[in-house]
Order: structure tokens, then C-alpha cells, then sequence
């Protein structure tokens, strides 16, 4: 994934009629790092130990937030999760959270 610049025009557009908050934070992975989705312009950013270490833009790349979610699950996995790809992996996840 690639960082694109976006145009001002763009993102204050979407941001008077987008209903998101501007910053959703997705989840801690198992390597202590923070992902963060804006959804002003699309992007992740990864922040671990107080520094942004990636930023992904998903437009580029024909993603969604998803996609990521999906993505983090597979390779390393969240041990907090804020954001799921769907209400059934919120739920599945609610679910295990009661047996511990």
C-alpha cells in the first residue's frame, strides 16, 4: 500500500457529511502497536511506541477497512480489538470474551 497525497478540498467535503468520527481506532495487534483508521481520507496508520511506523492508504489499493482488519487477523492478530470487519466477528469475539 501506498501513501497518496489528498487535496484539502477532498477531505473537508467528506468530512461535513461522513457521520464517522474523523479517527476509529481499530485495535492493539500482538505486537503492541495501535491501528488506527481515518476515515476522513482512508488511511491506516500504525503507531507503535509513540511513533507512527506505517501509514496505508486503502484507495490506492482498492481496500477498505476491512480488508485491513482482515489482513492484521491473519498475519499477527489483535489481542484488543475496537473494529471488526463484521457483526458476526464482533460477536464471536464478545462471546469469547465471557468464557475468560
Amino acid at each position: 500500500m501506498s501513501i497518496q497525497s489528498q487535496s484539502h478540498e477532498t477531505v473537508s467535503a467528506r468530512s461535513r457529511t461522513d457521520p464517522r468520527p474523523n479517527y476509529i481506532l481499530v485495535g492493539i495487534d500482538t505486537e503492541d502497536a495501535h491501528h488506527i483508521y481515518r476515515t476522513t481520507d482512508e488511511t491506516v496508520h500504525v503507531v507503535h511506541t509513540t511513533e507512527r511506523t506505517y501509514r496505508y492508504n486503502l484507495n490506492t489499493c482498492s481496500q477498505c477497512i476491512n480488508d485491513w482488519i482482515e489482513y492484521v487477523n491473519a498475519e499477527r492478530g489483535f489481542t484488543t480489538q475496537h473494529l471488526y470487519s463484521s457483526l458476526t466477528n464482533s460477536f464471536l469475539d464478545a462471546l469469547e470474551g465471557d468464557d475468560q
